[in-house]
């Protein structure tokens, strides 16, 4: 029996519309171009934003190794590769769809220059008004002169591709040029993009891929120190103050490895406000908790739980924010994670998601002890006899958790002991104030706020810091009677372990 069939070819001018809503967001169209601009072993990048309304353009230029005629031709056909087929361990790309959907998200007009060492700049355009009047894909070759600062510079280069974003109708409405609110909005995407890419890209930025590689110099609206692109590490935020790092773990899948490494990050008393700040990423520190997923030393996905929990799904809570975890995939397992084109989700294969969620669980653990106490208490009193008192105690009655003022902390126990009799009448004070801690007041508060909650007497004259010290420090001497073990107390002693200054005024004064 004969075959019969029918040649069913997509519509040009329909397919191609079809493509522009994939999903990019401005950030995610133009990490997929710098994609490609690191695989062709590129180290520095030039990203101009150009403003002029409704003519409004953005060029990226890179000096990599640059494509041939044919190269560019095939580079520029809608899916160029299989994805299925064996890459380069190097190749940041999977679906060859990376360079067209990326920019027909933006733009309607996307032309490409390139040039190999010793050869000329060749270059081709898709214009999507042009495909839709003709529904044909004509890739046109034949343009006109084009007047660029940046082809000029593309021309004295030894290589390099130069793409150039016209026609952006998604992200320049009608506004004429004038328009200084227009412009702003504008401009104000190169932030966004900047952080973007300063995070997905950092160990590029800062030369710490494996294997190693000189470090990869991106640049915006600029050619000088002053527009580079700094390096954004979701793990290491501060200089001074380390995150607590686990072992690297390593597990073997399909015949490859696969690096996972837990990290638990400084709680906000230990950073700077920009340390802070920084941390919190694009999104802030409750959204960028979870896992990091690296392919290639580039990050897929920032901080998500993967749908991953023992009983649930884990969701992105308080208590959790200082959690993350860094996965390291090898491009050869896309489909095994279910990568998307845009390279921003993936999902672990079936036999991974318990190991992963044990190593996950553990990390959480200590991030959440960590946030419990804000940071830490500090160092322990020499003395082991010594027992640092907490203000507040966590207990359970009829099987749920309530707080209780903790009537030994030396400051309580004092004004208790001086009240003697009268003690009766303080403690329904006490009981009120346990009874009615605003639990849910606090979590919403936390959840909704952008900022943190203060830290003890934070913004109080520290007089009265001080004054309050000096109470604790006497109750202390009466029942403590080496002076050194008194100190060791304070500097361990919450709240008072963190006005260390003060402490050592207090004792200059004895």
């Amino acid at each position: 029996m004969n075959e019969t069939y029918d040649i069913t070819s997509p519509n040009p001018s329909a397919l191609v519309e079809s493509l522009r809503s994939v999903g990019y967001s401005l950030s995610t169209a133009i990490a997929d171009i710098v994609d490609n601009s690191v695989t062709a072993r590129a180290k520095n990048l030039w990203i101009n934003f150009h403003w002029s309304g409704p003519g409004s353009s953005i060029s990226i230029i890179d000096d990599g190794f640059g494509m041939a005629e044919g190269e560019l031709v095939d580079a520029m056909r809608p899916g160029t590769k299989n994805p299925t087929d064996e890459r380069n361990p190097d190749d940041l790309g999977r679906f060859g769809l990376g360079l067209k959907t990326a920019s027909f998200s933006q733009c309607r007009q996307v032309t490409v220059w390139s040039k190999v060492p010793g050869g000329q700049v060749v270059s081709r355009r898709w214009d999507l008004d042009y495909v839709a009047k003709h529904n044909e894909w004509r890739l046109q070759k034949n343009f006109g002169a084009v007047d660029s600062d940046a082809l000029r510079r593309l021309e004295k280069m030894e290589s390099g591709t130069l793409v150039v974003w016209e026609k952006m109708d998604r992200l320049v409405d009608d506004s004429p040029a004038k328009s200084e609110e227009a412009h702003q909005r504008f401009l104000g995407l190169i932030n966004d993009v900047k952080n973007y890419l300063s995070m997905v890209f950092h160990r590029y930025l800062s030369g710490k891929t494996t294997p190693r590689r000189d470090p990869l110099k991106i640049y915006f609206n600029g050619t000088d120190v002053s527009h580079l692109v700094a390096a954004c590490d979701p793990f290491e935020i501060s200089p001074t103050t380390a995150s607590q790092i686990s072992p690297v773990e390593e597990i073997s899948y399909a015949g490859h490895h696969i690096r996972v490494q837990g990290f638990v990050l400084p709680h906000k008393d230990r950073l700077t406000d920009e340390e802070y700040r920084r941390g919190g990423g694009l999104r802030g520190w409750i959204a960028q908790q979870g896992f990091y997923i690296y392919r290639n030393n580039r990050i897929l996905l920032a901080g998500d739980w993967l749908r991953l929990g023992r009983r649930r799904p884990w969701a992105k809570e308080e208590q959790y924010k200082l959690a993350r975890l860094s996965v390291d995939i090898p491009n050869n397992l896309d489909l095994e994670w279910s990568l998307d084109i845009k390279k921003s989700t993936a999902r672990p294969p079936a036999m991974l998601r318990e190991r992963l969620t044990g190593l996950a669980d553990k990390i959480r653990n200590d991030a959440k002890n960590i946030f419990t106490h804000r940071g830490q208490y500090g160092p322990r009193p020499a003395d082991p006899t010594l027992v640092v008192e907490k203000p507040w105690e966590t207990r359970e009655r009829s099987g749920r958790i309530i707080y209780k003022i903790n009537r030994k902390h030396p400051l309580v126990e004092s004004v208790l002991k001086r009240l003697g009799p009268l003690v009766k009448d303080i403690e329904p004070l006490l009981r009120l104030v346990e009874e009615t801690v605003p639990v849910q007041r606090i979590w919403l508060d936390t959840a909704e706020s952008e900022s943190d909650h203060a830290i003890p007497y934070e913004g109080i004259d520290e007089t009265l810091v001080l004054s309050d010290m000096r109470k604790t420090y006497e109750f202390l001497r009466q029942t403590i009677q080496n002076p050194n073990n008194v100190r060791a107390y304070l500097m361990a002693t919450e709240p008072f372990n963190r006005y260390s200054y003060l402490v050592d005024r207090l004792f200059e004064e004895e």
